[in-house]
């Protein structure tokens, strides 16, 4: 087996598995509509795993197939699936190896973050179906504890998955914006090469992003306060 066959297996098992994890150490307690979701899993996959997530099947037919350059075809196709995963350097190194011509360059380059402003309007509709659930459970929590409804320990457990999704929420937010910010590396660089009118596109799209990004975090924000209102003793 060549070192390359392994290194195309690798990468599909890993595809596979990315698919299959929780993101961090409180997955298990957040809700499954978040750890399920593909959209949180898009933007909490960062570096290999991001690329083998999107990539990994076009790896193996390069390894299975007739490629003439098998290391360049699994370079290639794993970028499919990069975006800027594994940074804004890499990602253009790798545009610029598919497109010599600058305009169809940033083309792709304005689809690829037109797709995470897709996967973080996903990734928005679902996390505020989580926080209006919580919010529901964090009133209901309040008004149980000043009637003498529930018991210290019951509320803790209760409170323990709304923490657990805002936790995931966090992190999630965290890593969509490290990816924001790159985006925002690729047009700098573009714009500095005389990008032109594709950049000022771009650079909309980054902004979009950027914005829905600012308006998750302040509803984020509101559950925050919510929950901080709330103390056990």
């Amino acid at each position: 087996m060549t070192a390359w066959y392994r290194l195309g297996v690798w990468t599909v098992a890993l595809a596979l598995l990315s698919g299959c994890q929780t993101t961090g150490g409180y997955g298990q307690q957040a809700d499954p509509r978040l750890t399920n979701s593909n959209s949180a899993q898009f933007f909490s996959t960062s570096g290999m795993q991001a690329c083998a997530l999107g990539g990994g099947a076009g790896a193996l037919l390069c390894i299975l197939g007739d490629a003439d350059n098998k290391k360049t075809c699994m370079l290639a196709a794993a970028a499919i699936g990069c975006g800027v995963g594994m940074g804004a350097n890499y990602y253009l190194d790798q545009r610029r190896s598919q497109y010599a011509n600058a305009e169809q360059r940033l083309d792709a380059t304005i689809a690829d973050v037109r797709k995470d402003n897709m996967q973080l309007q996903q990734l928005t509709q679902t996390a505020r179906a989580v926080m209006a659930d919580d919010q529901r459970k964090l009133a209901q929590i309040q008004n149980d504890m000043a009637s003498k409804r529930l018991q210290v320990a019951q509320a803790r457990q209760q409170l323990a998955t709304v923490d657990a999704n805002a936790a995931f929420l966090r992190k999630t937010l965290a890593d969509t914006r490290k990816r924001q910010q790159e985006w925002q590396q690729v047009a700098e660089v573009e714009r500095r090469n005389g990008g032109g009118a594709r950049v000022d596109t771009l650079n909309a799209e980054i902004y979009s992003m950027q914005r829905q990004i600012n308006q998750l975090e302040s509803e984020m924000e509101q559950l925050y306060r919510q929950r901080s209102a709330i103390r056990l003793g």
